[in-house]
């Protein structure tokens, strides 16, 4: 499964983890800006967010409402937010579990090294 919701500002919003969002986040998952030693930082969720959203709207070829700066702010205010932290562990977990992360993030260390010719 590579779709799930979030609510933001009361209104329902979907998420879709694809090659859309692999490549919106690819440069942004930085240690540092996105990742802190505690793990993933609010930039960093906020961009997990964005990604999927901006995937969702590009494959329905809708026009956001949502820039990136509406949903960092709204996950800056929500922090705290119980019901919001556990929204964003199911963000991250169907983005885990997505087959197109899955198959473009695996360590590929065990591939056959490719010949030379």
């Amino acid at each position: 499964m590579n779709y799930t919701t979030i609510k933001i500002n009361g209104e329902e919003i979907s998420l879709k983890f694809g090659m859309a969002s692999f490549r919106h986040i690819s440069d942004k998952f930085v240690d540092g800006i996105s990742f802190d030693n505690n793990g993933i930082n609010e930039i960093g969720i906020s961009h997990l967010i964005y990604s999927g959203y901006h995937n969702w709207c590009l494959v329905k070829m809708e026009k956001p409402k949502y820039n990136f700066e509406d949903i960092v702010d709204y996950v800056e205010s929500n922090l705290t937010n119980e019901q919001f932290i556990e929204e964003v562990k199911e963000v991250v977990k169907v983005w885990s579990e997505s087959d197109f992360i899955k198959n473009n993030s695996q360590d590929k260390s065990d591939e056959e090294p490719k010949k030379k010719i």
